[in-house]
Order: C-alpha cells, then sequence, then structure tokens
C-alpha cells in the first residue's frame, strides 16, 4: 500500500495530510454542487456566445478548482506523423510540443527523416513576439551551448498555430470578449449573457453547430472561425490573413494523459494543419502531460537583437500578480524602536495568491462511471475532483513566477513534478525551506536579532509550523565552507536605511523551492529585503543558484499588511511517514 492509496482512503498520515489537504478557505471558496457559490450551467440547448465558451471549455477540461476558472497554463505534447520542412516531407518519429501560455510560447521538437534517409530533425521557438530555431533545446542561454537562428519571417505563422490550437482557440475567443485580457478567465462570469456577440468574439449556429469568431492575438488582420462538434469541442478552426487561409482539424479527443495520471483535460488524437489547401503538418497524439508542467522558453540575446518586434501577443493580466506591486504610502506611522529603525514586530497576513479557490470542482459532463481518478465510481461529488485539480491550482506550478533552469535540468523539473509523490521532500516529513515555507506570519524584533515565525500549511497545503533566528548584530560571515548547511540556511541581517536586508546561504540541496520540482543546489544564495512602511512590509526575494539557473529568479514582491491572527505559533504538527517504495500513480499534489 503506498502513500498514494493511503491518500485516496479514509486513513491519511499527517505527512499525506500537510501536503494534500485543502486550504483552510476552501469552503468559503464554494465548493462542489454550488456550495457557498452560485455556478453558472447552461440552459439546456442554450445557443447564446456565454454558454458556447462556457461549453466548449467545460467540456475540454479546462476549466478547473472550485471557481471553475481556466487553469491551463502549459502542457507537454509528443505526437509523430509528418511534416513539411523546407517544402520537402519529413517522416516524424517524434514531435514533442511544449506550450507555456502565460507567455504565449511555444517550443516544437521534431526528429524524422525524409524519404530519402536524410535528417530533417528541427526545433521550431515562439516566445511572445519572437520565434527562431534550435539546434539543441535552449540553444545560446549558456554561453558556447547551441546555435539559436532568428526566424523573423514565421512570428505570425507560429502565433496562428499556437493560438488555433485546440486549447489555444478558446484562449483567444475569450481574449477577445474581454477588454483587458485575463489569464485565468471565468467563462461563467466574464462573459455576458443572452448575446451573440462580446467584444471582437462572436457565434452562430450553422447545421447545427456552433461557429465562433474571433481575432487571432499578435496577428493583425487574422481573424479565426472555430466550428465546434456535439461535444463543444473543436472539429475545425479556419484562420484567414489576407490571402493565406490556415485549416486546422481535430479529432479523436481524449485524455492521452500517461494513464498513471489521468486528468481529464481532452486532447485531439489527431491534428490536421493545411496552408492555402496543402497539408503542411499530420500529427497522432502519442502522449500527453495536461497539469501546469514546466515549460519555459527564455529568448537568447542573439535572437532580441536580430528581431525588432512590430506585434505583440496579449500581456495577460493576473489581479494578484500583474506588474509590480504597489507603491507604499504610510496610510499609518511607521512604528520605531528606540534606535531609530523601524519596528518589524507583529503579526502580518500573508501575499494573496494567484489562483484562488479549492479543488472540490463540481462533476463535469464528461465525468461518468469508467473515467477519471477513480474508474470504478466516475465522479459523484466535487471532492472526487480534489486530487486532480490539487496539481492545476498549486501556486508554484501555476507561476507566473518560476526560476529559469538551464536548459540541460528541464527535464529534470519535469520528472520530478511528474513523480512528486515519490521525491517531494515534505513526503518524507521534511520541512519546506525557503522560499517554498512563505512569507513570515509573525516576527519579534529585538536589539540584535529578529525571529520570524511560519505558518503551517504555507504551500497551499503542506508544510508545518518553523522558525528562524536572524542576528543583526554587525557579525562578519562565516565562511560556507565551515557551516553545517540547513533547511533555513545562515543567515545575517543588516540596515540599509529602512529595509532590513537578510542575506542567506549555507543551505542542504534536499528541500524544493517550491510544488513542481523546483529543486535546488547546496549553492543557493537568497537575500530577502523588507521594508516596513505604515502597516505594510515590502517583502522581496532574489534567489541565486548558479549550478541550476540561467539568472537569478526574482520573485514577485509581496505586500504583508499588519495583522492577520492572534500571534499563537502551534507546536509543530506530528508527522509520519509511510512510503514503502511501491507507486501506482503519479497523481502530483
Amino acid at each position: 500500500m503506498t502513500v498514494l492509496r493511503k491518500l485516496l482512503g479514509t486513513s491519511v498520515a499527517m505527512a499525506v495530510a500537510l501536503t494534500i489537504s485543502a486550504p483552510p478557505n476552501a469552503e468559503a471558496q464554494g465548493q462542489g454542487k454550488g456550495k457557498g457559490a452560485v455556478l453558472y450551467t447552461p440552459a439546456a440547448g442554450a445557443k447564446d456566445l456565454k454558454a458556447v465558451l462556457f461549453n466548449w471549455a467545460w467540456y475540454t477540461g479546462m476549466l478547473r478548482s472550485s471557481e471553475e476558472q481556466d487553469l491551463m497554463m502549459s502542457l507537454e505534447y509528443t505526437g509523430k506523423g509528418t511534416v513539411q520542412v523546407g517544402g520537402q516531407p519529413c517522416n516524424v518519429t517524434k514531435y514533442r510540443t511544449s506550450i507555456s501560455y502565460q507567455v504565449s510560447g511555444e517550443r516544437i521538437q521534431m526528429t524524422g527523416t525524409r524519404p530519402n534517409g536524410q535528417s530533417c530533425s528541427n526545433i521550431e521557438v515562439l516566445s511572445g513576439a519572437y520565434a527562431w530555431n534550435e539546434d539543441i533545446p535552449g540553444a545560446e542561454l549558456i554561453a558556447g551551448k547551441g546555435k539559436a537562428t532568428p526566424m523573423p519571417a514565421t512570428v505570425e505563422e507560429r502565433m496562428i498555430r499556437l493560438w488555433a490550437g485546440p486549447q489555444g482557440a478558446w484562449k483567444a475567443a475569450m481574449a477577445g470578449v474581454l477588454a483587458e485580457p485575463k489569464m485565468a478567465p471565468k467563462p461563467g462570469i466574464d462573459v455576458p449573457a443572452g448575446v451573440a456577440t462580446a467584444g471582437k468574439t462572436s457565434v452562430v449556429w450553422e447545421s447545427n453547430k456552433p461557429v465562433v469568431t474571433f481575432p487571432i492575438p499578435g496577428v493583425p488582420n487574422a481573424t479565426a472561425t472555430a466550428t465546434l462538434d456535439a461535444k463543444f469541442m473543436a472539429e475545425k478552426v479556419v484562420v484567414k490573413q489576407g490571402a493565406n487561409t490556415t485549416e486546422f482539424t481535430y479529432s479523436d479527443y481524449k485524455d492521452w494523459n500517461n494513464p498513471l495520471n489521468p486528468a481529464e483535460a481532452f486532447i485531439p488524437g489527431k491534428m490536421t494543419e493545411k496552408k492555402n489547401g496543402a497539408v503542411v503538418r499530420d500529427i497522432a497524439t502519442t502522449l500527453t502531460e495536461t497539469g501546469q508542467m514546466y515549460v519555459v522558453m527564455p529568448v537568447p540575446a542573439s535572437v532580441k537583437a536580430a528581431i525588432r518586434p512590430t506585434n505583440q501577443p496579449p500581456t495577460w493580466t493576473l489581479a494578484s500578480t500583474a506588474g509590480p506591486a504597489p507603491a507604499q504610502a504610510a496610510t499609518a506611522v511607521t512604528p520605531r524602536r528606540a534606535d531609530g529603525k523601524p519596528d518589524m514586530t507583529g503579526n502580518w497576513g500573508g501575499a494573496p495568491l494567484p489562483v484562488t479557490g479549492s479543488g472540490t470542482r463540481r462533476c463535469g459532463p464528461t465525468q461518468v462511471a469508467g473515467s477519471g481518478i477513480n474508474p470504478d465510481i466516475g465522479c459523484k461529488t466535487g471532492q472526487d475532483n480534489f486530487w486532480v485539480d490539487y496539481e492545476w491550482i498549486s501556486p508554484t506550478r501555476f507561476g507566473p513566477s518560476r526560476p529559469i533552469y538551464k536548459p540541460e535540468f528541464w527535464d529534470k523539473v519535469q520528472e520530478l513534478d511528474q513523480w512528486t509523490n515519490k521525491y517531494d521532500p515534505v513526503m518524507t516529513c521534511q520541512p519546506l525551506g525557503l522560499p517554498r515555507q512563505g512569507t513570515p506570519s509573525r516576527i519579534i524584533q529585538v536589539d540584535k536579532d529578529v525571529i520570524m515565525f511560519y505558518r503551517q500549511y504555507a504551500d497551499y497545503g503542506g508544510g508545518n509550523t518553523e522558525f528562524r533566528d536572524i542576528p543583526t548584530d554587525g557579525r562578519a560571515r562565516t565562511p560556507a565552507k565551515e557551516l553545517e548547511a540547513t533547511y533555513f540556511g545562515y543567515s545575517i541581517g543588516k540596515w540599509e536605511g529602512d529595509t532590513l536586508v537578510i542575506d542567506s546561504n549555507s543551505f542542504v540541496d534536499s528541500t524544493w523551492l517550491g510544488r513542481g520540482g523546483l529543486f535546488h543546489s547546496s549553492n543557493m544564495h537568497i537575500v530577502e529585503r523588507l521594508t516596513r512602511v505604515g502597516n505594510e512590509i515590502r517583502y522581496e526575494m532574489t534567489i541565486e543558484d548558479p549550478d541550476s539557473f540561467v539568472e537569478p529568479w526574482v520573485m514577485p514582491t509581496r505586500i504583508l499588511r499588519a495583522g492577520g491572527g492572534d500571534g499563537v505559533v502551534p507546536e509543530r504538527a506530528y508527522c509520519e511517514v509511510y512510503e514503502e517504495n511501491s507507486f501506482e500513480t503519479q497523481l502530483r499534489h
């Protein structure tokens, strides 16, 4: 019996409870069949735009969490088939697509041969308004490794392919509805009811099928029409741009995820692309991973220098993380100690999460007996969806901020994430460490040190009560080689004006930076900056790991506000490991 089998039963070890349990506000967000919230349900036979867009995303499996918002932010897709490369057919034995909708990017790796046996392998990349080819994934991100070739003439072609895809088309249609495109829209709320047109997106019905018309993001004068089938899944998307017509056809939708991690996110088994009537891509699906996989496509410096973008994809907004934190204003007098330094002492509420809601999504229209995480019973209540949706809503997977690992580690991060029930150190009761433990919930400041206490369930359900004691007495730093590595590192604080700067090193390398396989090396170095103004603390963190990262990871600034609890710090909870090294699923917590 494995940890995951125990998790899915009624007897749950504390290690699993801390990792998988719903956050405390789950009920307040509305659950299952509408508890605490009124969930939109299209009327039978409804043909307005709201009903069509909701059904499209609902049937396809894009709507997740109790908030029923689109949370398909990235995916991995593998297939095989035929692709036209340089005007000649290429028999592709592996066609791997890595998509990040947050950065409007896609990396397509093709391995194949022409009929004459000549290799026709290629790597095509789109990132925002930049397009290039690579000879190895992540070419030129590390000096001397690989070659990136700018492909400015392909930018619009690749944008069309991304936003006419089975999931991309829905996102493009929603972007056309909204004046300010959202990263995680809620069609049950964001689309007006009873109309056929909203913004630049419209619907008509032809031969009893909905046909949705919308602009392609970032491509001027490119208009798409998506024809949906009886289950509101796109069977055809036709994009017209000037004299060119690109037609994408999709069929055989199903959950192509590894059977060890079913997600009921539906991807076509057959995808064909035609340009002005000629087939340019004909791909059959072999495997997918749809739950917030680690996908990045940083633009090499040489590509930025070679391309001057004229068009840009949307800037996707997200209320709690869009743009820099607001400038602090002293709505209250900043308390100061006798030495004149701002007093950080107090209880501090954490910054809002990028996604609200829990995993208790109501049963979807495709969830019948024989489907989902428990094929014997299908979905009976929203709790049945909790286990699979958890991997979609965890903040560090969702992003949008994530470290840029060196290309040789991209697949490692994905593998760790896919086997998170095996490799995540929280499953063996280890402390979360920094930055996964989150922001301090209570601070006690005295003359020569600052003590920070951290709350339980910091990582959206995972973690325990922890604390750090940070000296601020001006001591010199002990060389790292003379220190024993710890979970929270060796930290020294100093004051730069009204900002407390905490410099930490000597970390163990066994913790993760967050869910999703975000590992680090023992050479990790963290600098935190805390600036109190009135009843707020501006909390900034920069993480350096030259062994693992391409560049330092500057996390989004968070604003902590005074209050949030009575200041009581509970005793560290009991945690017990039930691992027997036998894993029957890849269900990610």
